[in-house]
């Protein structure tokens, strides 16, 4: 009974212990903390490499006692489930978000906003683009001597419709690299496969930058392959199966390189008894490319895959025909079984054009040079300073001299004496190049030559006002009508192509 009594008093008191008790605690009857991140930013941004992603966050609370986090990487999907199976790295605290995007590719970005109650995610697909995945590209030389490259992109049709308009930007690779320079005496600027090749001449250095970023890769030193070895031409093609190219000194010599190994070698396959100094290389369907080399003395020449199978017959010296000549200038057409070459030569005082058979070896003849045809050339017209190129699509080819352009079919004309284009007083031709497909296609769209409808056209100008004195004209190959310009935009230019994706 006492302890029923016990028990009754003791609920009494609990009883009037809660009527007195005033309760402040947080629990489900308190409001909590809400954020919401606001649609303000787009779910999907595209952005070029090297630019600042700039995301200004739009945030809803009722508090400022808020902590922020960015999150970002590669993006990767579960293949199972399809969901996103990205790995994140913070790239930042800050409620704003504002990051140097580095490398090309489709990232997942993450935002968290988080409050004493919790965090609320919002994410975005970050495209980062190339301003150099395809375009003009000029290699010029400075003032101080070194390198440099203008690059003028082509824009996307969705580029063109934010408004966007080309322009060249000076000092890419400076860009690219932080502000890491080009050497010396830049002399050649190739694309073979996923990578630029820039040569220089008295640096002897030859640099390897990725196409699509332009950021260095890889560097190859020619001191270490010969003391004296100063590279003046590069031979090549941009081709899936293109591991190795030649480079020739202007001091004499051919050497190999090879990027799989990433090392330089002799190239062994030339006649021992000629010492070779320039060189010619042209694109071809049949043959990847054809390589003609010229000897120091002007008076020999040889090249390889004129035939295509048999090398003995590729590397001879042209059978001591040029043995008594200048050779000025040569270049190469495309014909059903490899590229002839056409020689522009003096001879006896007399400038000629000498067509060869790509076969070269004249067996219906009994042997020696297979001569297609020979015949004088208007005198003064081509010299050591002109660019020839030559234009399939019209069967022609295309002379500079000055601020001249002509217009030759040297299958069967002379060059006409009224230029076909003349160019602003004071520019200077530097290089003439056109639209080249990789050897990555088919035989078929290679062999498309409806892209040399225009041809471009390189100057420089030492009289122009301003810091850069290189331009560029497009002309139609047909007409000789200007189809655009391009003045002021480079540095002296040495070397100038179109460089495609």
């Amino acid at each position: 009974m006492k302890r029923i009594k016990y028990i009754w008093g003791l609920f009494v008191m609990l009883c009037f212990l809660q009527a007195c008790y005033d309760d402040n605690s947080k629990l489900a009857d308190q409001p909590i903390i809400e954020v919401n991140i606001l649609p303000t930013a787009k779910d999907s941004i595209n952005i070029y490499f090297n630019n600042t992603l700039e995301i200004k966050a739009d945030i809803e609370s009722e508090t400022e006692d808020l902590t922020y986090q960015w999150d970002m990487g590669l993006y990767s999907e579960d293949p199972k489930t399809g969901e996103s199976a990205t790995v994140f790295k913070n790239i930042s605290q800050e409620k704003d978000l504002s990051y140097v995007v580095r490398d090309l590719g489709h990232y997942h970005l993450r935002q968290v906003v988080t409050s004493e109650d919790g965090s609320t995610i919002k994410y975005y697909h970050i495209f980062v683009n190339s301003q150099f995945e395809e375009g003009f590209t000029i290699l010029g030389r400075r003032p101080d001597g070194k390198g440099c490259i203008s690059f003028m992109k082509t824009l996307t049709p969705e580029e063109i419709e934010a408004g966007m308009t080309p322009s060249f930007m000076q000092n890419a690779y400076v860009y690219a690299n932080e502000g890491e320079e080009l050497y010396m005496d830049p002399v050649e600027i190739s694309k073979v496969g996923d990578f630029l090749y820039i040569l220089h001449g008295e640096s002897q250095k030859l640099v390897q930058i990725d196409a699509k970023t332009f950021k260095r890769r890889f560097e190859y030193d020619f001191k270490y392959y010969k003391s004296d070895f100063v590279p003046n031409r590069m031979i090549s093609y941009d081709g899936r199966f293109s591991r190795e190219f030649e480079v020739i000194s202007k001091n004499g010599g051919v050497a190999l390189v090879q990027t799989q190994q990433q090392a330089i070698f002799p190239f062994a396959d030339l006649p021992k008894e000629t010492v070779y100094t320039d060189g010619y290389d042209r694109p071809s369907w049949k043959n990847s490319v054809t390589r003609v080399f010229v000897s120091k003395e002007r008076n020999a020449v040889c090249w390889s895959g004129a035939n295509g199978y048999d090398p003995f017959f590729s590397y001879q010296n042209c059978f001591g025909y040029f043995q008594n000549r200048y050779v000025l200038k040569i270049f190469q057409n495309e014909s059903s079984d490899g590229n002839d070459v056409f020689v522009v030569n003096k001879s006896g005082g007399q400038t000629v054009i000498t067509g060869v058979k790509a076969m070269m070896y004249n067996f219906a003849g009994g042997g020696g040079l297979w001569v297609l045809f020979e015949r004088p050339v208007r005198e003064g017209i081509i010299t050591e300073d002109s660019q020839i190129l030559p234009n399939d699509y019209y069967t022609c080819a295309f002379v500079s001299n000055g601020n001249k352009i002509y217009k030759w079919f040297y299958s069967q004309l002379d060059i006409d004496a009224t230029p076909f284009i003349t160019l602003p007083e004071g520019e200077e031709v530097r290089g003439l190049n056109h639209y080249q497909c990789s050897r990555n296609v088919s035989d078929a769209e290679y062999q498309d030559y409806s892209r040399q409808k225009q041809f471009y056209v390189s100057t420089y100008n030492p009289n122009r006002e301003g810091e850069y004195k290189g331009s560029l004209y497009i002309y139609d190959a047909d007409t000789g009508e200007l189809v655009n310009k391009y003045e002021g935009i480079s540095y002296e230019p040495v070397s100038m192509f179109y460089k495609i994706k």
